[in-house]
């Protein structure tokens, strides 16, 4: 029996105990139909919201169990070993053997300013037309009768009449539109029917804001590839590549940069027929070469015959050899950036849960989403919610299909039941360039479907993380209030998948590229050179990826591109508990450095932290169960898995589209997401402008809130009078979006 079915029970014998007191035989029948109707109408209230709409108990069990199975259960939490922070910074990062990147200092792009069309060419006078709204009678009468004291203020230039019909000058809708969700006055109107209509006509349509935002743009200025100096610094290259007894190919890449790779003997270097993944120094190597360091003397004869095989060693060499020549502005490895979950024990047992109440949306799984909930600790409430459930209900709004976010990463599961009819997806691309990573059989093309990251399938215990499809959820990809799975936290946003992470991670040069090319910066390329620009140009880059290094030059230079176009980007702080100024892209400047909380709003004890944080969002902790319902407090989002469970009966299920995880890969999407609603309310904002208000919807955080034990975070300043407990700089705010200004 359910808990709902329990309730049911005691409710009514509570209500018939009450009506036990009445007395009289005469009034028996008039009783017994007393009790009726007040049965009738207590259960239609615990079962349906203010809409008429039934409540999340109903949803999950009503629901299939493809739309409600999922995965995730309570771990124990591993044993953090003690560590001075100069044996933290001895944790390897790896870069790509035998490829460099650097970039020339003679620029091989050319800034070309791109004329708008003609039909973007707005005058003021249409920029008002096609943000009126234009109303009924009918409907301009329930308008009054909800905010008759904005309706009478109005001015004759603000509210005409034409044929029938109502004009509200943008000001006007705007002025509306404010008052009737101030206080709720909306519900004034009692026809649900003409509520909706008088609505959603206050809302100005998506074309409309598309338009304006077309409009208010700058005109595009963006690098055009200058094929005379891009063939001039090839040939450069290959030059000094042959001076060092080595062949190889050099690549211009549109963002400015080259992409150098070193040819090596294949009986020297790979003497597989195939890679072995399980070695992981065939393909990639851990990095330890620093610019001030010195590996050997690579001018040298004995050293000269070594590279040629041992490409670990050519490729620093020609690391070393570039920078010392003066013509790069950098040179640096290509890195592997990996995503940003939290590691941890693999094939778990099931931990069974518990079912929980909540309202809209109708998405079977809402129930157990603390992260989007309004903070408290009351009914429906978390410590460690976002507040976008009053955020939704605030603003009477979930995103705006006008608003692009860009989620840089795995791809996306293309077949994933609550994604493949998404509304809310546009054509993305796949940018991983080597096929060996690519993992799906060729290059970089328009496909970013996801075929799985596993490093080395061949391992019992190496799994594909379908990483992309998590953070995408979270942002919103998957379709919100359809009666299925879970919600996202901006329904109507647009989402651009870019694929710049395949098997056993991405690279550098990819990424870079991947973040260009979302914001409108530089076109993609096909196979034959042909340009492939993104339609949709983002308004926020997520970037939930790492790096233990300090912020790449040319990573840097791909961020400054995207935020000069007007693109705000946000990135996971890292998972490494350790300050964030070591780590990649979380680190970087120009970046929202996103920071890990768990179901308590306290900082997690895997995630980054330090002055490079700006803002605290909820991660999840697989290793708590603060509410005590029995389920993990991680973040759940849509991906493919196994050891699944159903949550009405609790049976396993051998696999499901759901699952909880945790990370800074989860927080930033949670930032992103409030950054699409932000940018929903306030269309023509610039990107300074929404990190500002984003920073406003937030809470402070106390020293404690952001604390650990000092022999877990090493170099951390104690607290005063908490013994053993050091404080970590967490951007000092956590997210939440009930503090959002919504004028």
């Amino acid at each position: 029996m359910t808990k709902w079915k329990s309730f049911k029970t005691l409710l009514g014998a509570g209500v018939f105990a009450a009506f036990g007191l009445v007395t009289g035989c005469e009034q028996a029948e008039q009783k017994q139909q007393n009790f009726e109707i007040l049965t009738e109408k207590v259960q239609e209230q615990l079962t349906h919201d203010v809409l008429g709409e039934a409540n999340a108990i109903d949803y999950l069990e009503q629901a299939p169990i493809e739309a409600r199975a999922m995965s995730g259960s309570i771990v124990t939490a591993s044993v953090v070993p003690e560590q001075s922070l100069e044996e933290a910074l001895k944790t390897e990062s790896y870069f790509v053997i035998g490829s460099v990147i650097a970039k020339p200092k003679e620029s091989l792009t050319t800034v070309v300013e791109e004329e708008m069309p003609a039909s973007s060419q707005l005058p003021e006078a249409e920029e008002t037309q096609v943000a009126e709204a234009i109303v009924t009678e009918s409907e301009f009468a329930a308008i009054e009768q909800a905010v008759p004291d904005v309706v009478r203020s109005l001015k004759p230039n603000e509210m005409s009449k034409n044929n029938g019909q109502i004009r509200l000058s943008n000001d006007a809708r705007t002025q509306v539109k404010r008052a009737m969700h101030a206080n709720r006055n909306m519900e004034r109107i009692e026809n649900f029917e003409t509520r909706e209509s008088v609505l959603k006509k206050l809302e100005p349509p998506r074309e409309a804001v598309q338009k304006i935002q077309k409009f208010k743009r700058d005109v595009r200025v963006r690098k055009e590839l200058n094929q005379v100096a891009a063939l001039d610094a090839r040939s450069k290259a290959l030059k000094r590549l042959e001076n060092m007894g080595l062949s190889g190919a050099a690549y211009a890449r549109d963002g400015g940069n080259m992409v150098i790779n070193i040819g090596m003997d294949p009986t020297g270097y790979q003497r597989d027929d195939k890679p072995r993944l399980n070695e992981k120094f065939k393909r990639f190597a851990p990095h330890k070469l620093k610019s001030e360091d010195k590996i050997q003397d690579c001018s040298k004869d004995s050293t000269r015959t070594a590279m040629r095989s041992d490409a670990e060693l050519a490729t620093r060499c020609v690391v070393e050899d570039l920078r010392a020549s003066g013509d790069y502005e950098y040179v640096e490895p290509d890195y592997i950036f990996t995503n940003q979950f939290e590691i941890r024990p693999k094939n778990l047992p099931v931990t069974p849960i518990t079912t929980s109440s909540g309202l809209n949306p109708n998405d079977p799984l809402w129930g157990f989403q603390w992260h989007f909930k309004n903070q408290g600790t009351g009914e429906d409430e978390s410590e460690g919610g976002a507040g976008f459930a009053n955020f939704w209900s605030r603003a009477n709004q979930t995103g705006s299909a006008g608003v692009t976010v860009a989620v840089i990463d795995t791809g996306l599961q293309m077949d994933h039941p609550d994604i493949k009819s998404s509304r809310n997806l546009a054509p993305g691309f796949d940018m991983v360039s080597d096929p060996f990573m690519g993992n799906d059989g060729d290059g970089r093309d328009s496909d970013p479907n996801d075929p799985g990251d596993a490093c080395d399938p061949t391992d019992p215990l190496a799994q594909d993380t379908f990483h992309g499809t998590h953070v995408a959820g979270t942002v919103g990809a998957a379709s919100t209030d359809n009666s299925s799975g879970v919600a996202g936290g901006a329904w109507n946003v647009t989402i651009v998948p870019v694929r710049a992470l395949g098997r056993c991670g991405g690279q550098l040069s990819d990424i870079n590229d991947a973040i260009r090319w979302a914001a409108g910066v530089v076109p993609a390329r096909d196979d034959l050179g042909d340009e492939i620009w993104n339609a949709n140009p983002a308004d926020i880059i997520n970037l939930s990826i790492g790096l233990f290094e300090s912020c790449p030059a040319s990573m840097q230079e791909a961020i400054n591109d995207a935020t000069d176009a007007g693109v705000v980007v946000v990135a996971a702080a890292g998972n490494a508990r350790i300050d964030t100024k070591y780590y990649a892209p979380g680190g970087c400047q120009n970046v929202v450095s996103v920071a890990a909380s768990d179901a308590r709003g306290m900082l997690t004890p895997y995630s980054n932290y330090g002055e490079a944080v700006d803002i605290l969002a909820p991660g999840g902790d697989l290793t708590r169960d603060d509410n005590g319902d029995g389920r993990p407090d991680g973040v759940l989002s849509t991906k493919y898995a196994k050891n699944c469970y159903d949550p009405v009966t609790n049976e396993p299920v051998e696999s499901c589209y759901y699952a909880y995880e945790s990370g800074t890969s989860m927080a930033a999407p949670h930032v992103s997401a409030a950054l699409a609603l932000i940018k929903s309310q306030f269309p023509l904002a610039t990107s300074e402008e929404l990190t500002s208000r984003l920073k406003s919807a937030t809470n402070s955080r106390s020293q404690l809130q952001c604390s650990g034990k000092c022999t877990h975070y090493p170099g951390s300043e104690p607290i005063p009078g908490q013994e053993g407990m050091c404080f970590r700089p967490c951007g000092g705010v956590a997210l939440d979006l009930a503090n959002a200004q919504l004028d």
